[in-house]
């Protein structure tokens, strides 16, 4: 039989990195995003978000992800006294996918939606942060008018349901991160 014997030698700068390492790690904290500890700002999360404005929508699309984000933000209703404001702009473009052979027609459809947006301080109107998101939602067409109308809008309010979390999202972290 034969054994191995090893000696570990771990030089002192070795000693050193690892202790280092350590203390820097042992800095860190994980904590939830929505937790009631305070923002940067002072607040918690939720006070900060329903102090967002969100100004007016252009289109039906933006009118669904405002609704969706002033639901996620205060419940539904309006700021009390805002100290922020988001001004969001969207484009949607609807693109077919497949194409029927013989006929020509489209079989499904794609509806594409990209909204860049800003928040802004009210009163020094200074502009905090910058962003954009972007989500496609695809629906099957029939040969129905009707149907085919009404599967695009449901298409359209599902990529604006997950631009308005993705946006939620966005914003809850960095109110949280406070940068």
């Amino acid at each position: 039989m034969s054994s191995f014997k090893r000696k570990s030698k771990m030089g002192p700068v070795a000693l050193a990195a690892l202790v280092s390492l350590g203390l820097g790690l042992s800095a860190c904290q994980v904590r939830p995003l929505y937790s009631t500890a305070p923002t940067a700002s002072g607040q918690s999360l939720s006070a900060d978000l329903s102090s967002i404005q969100i100004m007016s929508a252009n289109s039906r699309v933006e009118q669904e992800i405002r609704n969706h984000l002033l639901f996620a933000f205060n419940g539904g209703g309006n700021p009390g006294s805002p100290l922020y404001q988001l001004e969001m702009l969207s484009k949607d473009k609807a693109s077919d996918l497949d194409i029927e052979s013989g006929t020509g027609l489209a079989k499904t459809t794609r509806v594409a939606l990209n909204v860049t947006y800003k928040l802004t301080r009210i009163s020094d109107r200074r502009i905090i942060t910058t962003g954009s998101s972007f989500f496609t939602a695809s629906y099957a067409k029939s040969e129905q008018r009707f149907a085919n109308d009404r599967a695009q809008r449901d298409a359209e309010n599902r990529a604006a349901q997950q631009v308005a979390n993705d946006i939620h999202l966005r914003l809850s972290a960095f109110f949280a991160a406070g940068t």
